[in-house]
């Protein structure tokens, strides 16, 4: 599933070449990519809006419209957005097609079928029910050792499941969370009221460095992610224990291994994590 770095690198991408773009023509293909409204009025409605600017909540992009309204987009698992000056070559995963006055394109496609679109005034964002719960942005001066230690002092749960819920921070998710446990030497089944102010210091660096750098690589493609242009990304030649169960722990040669917590598929170097 897309994460923060993917879904900002996203933004930044859509932010270079949709401003100013007037949308012409909206094709859906698949009904259920789209939440709100209807797909007729999606499609009769929209043509004729202006884009604004492209901007980002958590996992969710937003392309802001002239009329004060927004399309709210989750990518889910395999979704992507694709933008290309001229039209492109469609198959049975392109969902939703947005054709713009110049006859440049913007593509939905989503092999899962998971993703999802909503179109809606900027006021009744918060209907969006996983948009209305998040939690601070983990570059926002929200987010910070002091606020870590107030919502993590009462947690039983693992410090994984924690870091996995969007309303305690935005964006992040298995592979980024895998990734900042590691640098901060935390063991993902601590209980996250176990961890120190020194260890939440090292977590709270852990999780801006590593989203930094991922961004700065324009994201981590392990199967289905693509940025707007269709590039992949290049983190995955970064990571450290995300994937690598098996093979050598990068800092002390013991072989990372692979659990389950929360639900998901975690890896972990049991020698240098505690």
């Amino acid at each position: 599933m897309p994460e923060l770095p993917e879904v900002e690198t996203i933004r930044r991408g859509l932010e270079k070449v949709l401003p100013g773009r007037k949308i012409s023509k909206v094709d859906v293909r698949y009904s259920g990519s789209i939440k709100m409204p209807t797909v007729s009025k999606f499609t009769a409605k929209l043509p004729g809006r202006r884009v604004i600017k492209i901007g980002r909540r958590g996992k969710y992009l937003q392309i802001f419209l002239d009329n004060e309204s927004v399309l709210v987009i989750h990518l889910r698992m395999t979704g992507k957005l694709i933008f290309s000056f001229t039209p492109l070559t469609i198959d049975k995963h392109t969902h939703v097609i947005f054709t713009f006055s110049d006859h440049s394109v913007l593509y939905f496609n989503d092999i899962r079928k998971f993703g999802t679109i909503y179109w809606l005034p900027i006021k009744r964002m918060y209907e969006i029910k996983g948009l209305a719960c998040l939690g601070p942005e983990p570059f926002s001066p929200e987010f910070c050792p002091g606020y870590m230690a107030e919502k993590l002092a009462k947690k039983k749960t693992t410090i994984k499941a924690v870091l996995l819920n969007q309303e305690f921070v935005a964006g992040l998710g298995n592979i980024y969370v895998d990734e900042a446990l590691f640098r901060a030497q935390i063991h993902p089944q601590r209980a996250a009221a176990s961890l120190t102010q020194k260890e939440m210091a090292a977590l709270y660096r852990a999780i801006c460095e590593v989203l930094q750098e991922a961004i700065n690589c324009r994201g981590t493609t392990m199967s289905d992610y693509r940025d707007a242009t269709g590039a992949y990304g290049g983190f995955q030649q970064l990571l450290r224990v995300y994937r690598r169960s098996g093979k050598a722990c990068l800092v002390c040669g013991y072989p990372i291994e692979r659990i389950i917590v929360a639900g998901r598929g975690t890896h972990y170097c049991p020698n240098c994590q505690k």
